[in-house]
């Protein structure tokens, strides 16, 4: 699990640190601060190796089109990823977990002839090409990743030319799982119906049908049904037939999503924006204690994004009557042209939410 977490150039970000990491954490602050890019970096840095997940961030927040323009002027799809869309800069995202161990990801843009030049040779030499590749500013667009792990040093580049969109060499898969739920994105039916199959393979369906009547307590059981041609996952709710999941509410597709991310991700990492979205008030209490429960036995680590006191003050509480208070908001608070996290630990949270003071 992590426990610190570094940000350099990313986003709204010049420099950020997140400390005191718990395995459940809140991200809280005002509009524009940065919840959503902290979590992004996290997702980036989790991939380890991949350049291709940088494509998929812009997704995340429903810009799904990608408009490949080449020529050594123009913008590339990355040039938002970098603090203050300056794709002169460096990205530098560095995570240390509980056990001391530390991993660096380096993000650029690759204009220099002499570096695409040696990115070309690289490639001819990884795929044992007859000639090499020719790479330069007005013939392609270059992401370039460097993965540090202790002494070893990886380069990974994602390449964008009128061969189309492929990354080089082709990385290895991540450390661990790791899943983004989107707050504008809904996961796919199809693949919500696959991670439940395969919960119900090895016996922990119940999982997710426990955690879901918290929202509707009449649902007696689940199952995956194909209509269409596409596997869904219906619910029976004693109306004598089974109801589509979707069909029941956002609040149950998007916790149902959450669910299956933990069961699909043991040891892993979950990233949720806007957890609060599609869930009312008066459950919130009872989510939190199910996600905690849940990402326990997965040994997940969950980083969530929120506007809500309410949402706030239902996880203290649900954490509270727990056997362990694994939990831990983060506050992003912007000072002059700085962001900074504010943690709260269950004591400062306590005293805080007591005194009526802002944690949102």
């Amino acid at each position: 699990m992590y426990r610190l977490f570094r940000i350099q150039n990313f986003r709204c970000f010049s420099e950020l640190e997140v400390t005191d990491l718990e395995r459940v954490n809140l991200i809280a602050g005002v509009n524009n601060v940065g919840k959503t890019a902290l979590l992004e970096a996290l997702f980036l840095h989790c991939g380890a190796y991949n350049p291709a997940l940088t494509l998929r961030l812009n997704a995340f927040r429903g810009l799904e089109s990608i408009k490949i323009e080449l020529g050594k002027w123009v913008e590339t799809p990355w040039d938002s990823l970098f603090s203050a869309f300056d794709p002169s800069k460096q990205i530098e995202l560095e995570g240390e977990n509980e056990a001391g161990g530390r991993r660096i990801l380096r993000l650029k843009i690759v204009r220099q002839p002499e570096e695409l030049a040696r990115i070309g040779q690289s490639i001819k030499h990884e795929t044992n090409q007859i000639e090499g590749s020719s790479l330069s500013s007005e013939t392609a667009q270059v992401l370039e990743l460097e993965c540090e792990e202790g002494k070893d040093r990886r380069r990974y580049h994602m390449i964008l030319d009128q061969k189309g969109i492929r990354s080089e060499p082709i990385p290895p898969a991540p450390p661990f799982p790791a899943f983004f739920q989107a707050a504008r994105v809904r996961n796919p039916v199809a693949e919500d119906a696959e991670r439940f199959g395969k919960m119900e393979v090895v016996g922990q369906q119940d999982v997710l049908s426990k955690v879901l009547q918290v929202i509707e307590p009449r649902l007696r059981r689940l199952a995956v049904v194909v209509a269409g041609g596409m596997p869904v996952i219906h619910g029976d709710i004693g109306l004598g037939r089974l109801v589509p999941l979707p069909v029941m509410g956002e609040g149950m597709a998007r916790l149902a999503s959450l669910v299956l991310s933990m069961g699909s991700a043991p040891n892993g990492v979950v990233l949720l924006d806007e957890i609060e979205n599609g869930l009312h008030h008066s459950i919130l209490h009872k989510v939190w204690q199910a996600i905690g429960e849940v990402a326990r036995q997965f040994n997940v680590q969950v980083f969530a994004a929120t506007h809500s006191l309410e949402c706030i003050m239902a996880a203290h509480k649900a954490f509270q009557e727990s056997e362990i208070y694994d939990f831990r908001l983060h506050r992003l608070e912007r000072v002059n042209d700085t962001i900074r996290d504010v943690s709260y630990d269950r004591e400062s949270l306590d005293a805080a939410i007591e005194a009526g003071l802002e944690v949102r």
